[in-house]
């Protein structure tokens, strides 16, 4: 079943500057800063009611809808199916090629939020909203600040000045009543199974890249690696003969060996990287920053996202530019499962290799 996206500002799309601070769309008008919106989820709830409840009957199926509310009015509706076997992302954002597509404010970030929809072994519906290292993270209906939030119920969370309201759909949910009054009866109490603190200690270095002198492997070659903690780990690649003796790898479950004609390197994940997600691209604020691999103008800032979803890992492509391919097939998320192996802008290479 495919997916459903309004935006009032679609049309901007086409010669959209996607300049990382300051941006013209196609009227020319230059960014300010918005005001938020501070309404209350019930508020937003009853305003916006009519638009939630034509969403949810135009699709009587397992899914998550979504509204994304400004402080004047609605600027966006999504529905996304819960794939059975997988996971349906949708990336929020300023870039013109980020499917929510919201341009006009500025301290909404080109590529801000990745909303990944699942589906269990009930059948039910749950989704992950996941912050992708920016500047500001977002914020819960308390007003915590938040870079992960796992639900499977209604959720509301800020970025910028624009709220978003997360709905779970299904088959079975029945008629909603035309009375706003009577449809905020029936709407739970919001409930979310995790969330993760974005701690001023960890964000104010996203990331956390530093690079060092590594040691001589034994086939003599010099090597430069690159240590992000907590989580992933980069190294330049070694020999097949070296790589167990010369990595102490520990809990990890395995690694993306990224290459480019520039070089390569490779990508540990243990088991909370995979949990916390790695993004690929280069943007500073992306794990590797500074692998020459990684310096190819026709990547994207924030290109790739790996995450463990369900028990399995996934690569997700954040709405970049010149896509990530399998084959010839382009993606928007694909399982990665041993020997499969992704074209990022037709520049680099990934490839998992799982050590268990």
């Amino acid at each position: 079943m495919l997916r459903s996206v309004w935006l009032r500002n679609e049309a901007a799309r086409s010669g959209f500057d996607n300049n990382g601070t300051v941006c013209a769309g196609f009227d020319q008008v230059w960014l300010t800063a918005r005001r938020p919106t501070t309404l209350s989820f019930e508020q937003l709830f009853r305003r916006h009611y009519a638009a939630l409840r034509e969403l949810v009957h135009a699709h009587r199926a397992p899914g998550l809808a979504l509204l994304v509310a400004g402080a004047e009015r609605l600027e966006a509706t999504a529905w996304m199916p819960a794939e059975e076997e997988g996971v349906n992302p949708v990336i929020v954002g300023r870039h013109s090629t980020a499917e929510l597509f919201l341009p006009w404010d500025p301290a909404l970030s080109l590529r801000h939020l990745a909303v990944i929809v699942r589906r269990g072994s009930d059948s039910a519906t749950s989704y992950r909203v996941l912050d992708l290292r920016t500047p500001t993270a977002f914020g819960d209906e308390q007003g915590h600040r938040l870079r992960a939030l796992d639900s499977a119920g209604p959720t509301l969370v800020r970025c910028a000045s624009f709220a978003l309201l997360l709905f779970p759909t299904d088959a079975t949910s029945g008629e909603w009543p035309e009375d706003a009054d009577a449809g905020w009866r029936r709407v739970p109490e919001r409930v979310h199974l995790e969330a993760a603190s974005a701690d001023s200690e960890s964000w104010s270095r996203p990331g956390g890249v530093v690079v060092r002198a590594a040691p001589v492997w034994a086939d003599a070659r010099a090597t430069t690696s690159v240590v992000t903690f907590p989580g992933p780990v980069f190294l330049a690649p070694v020999s097949q003969v070296a790589r167990p003796a010369a990595l102490d790898v520990g809990s990890a479950r395995g690694e993306l060996l990224v290459s480019a004609p520039t070089g390569g390197g490779s990508l540990l994940l243990d088991a909370e990287a995979a949990r916390r997600g790695a993004l690929i691209g280069r943007y500073e604020r992306c794990d590797g920053f500074g692998l020459p691999c990684l310096d190819n103008p026709a990547l994207s800032r924030v290109h790739l996202l790996v995450v463990e979803s369900e028990g399995a890992l996934w690569a997700i492509d954040t709405a970049s530019k010149n896509g990530s391919w399998l084959g010839s097939e382009r993606i928007r998320r694909t399982r990665l499962e041993a020997g499969r192996r992704l074209s990022l802008a037709g520049c680099v290479a990934v490839e998992w290799c799982p050590f268990h």
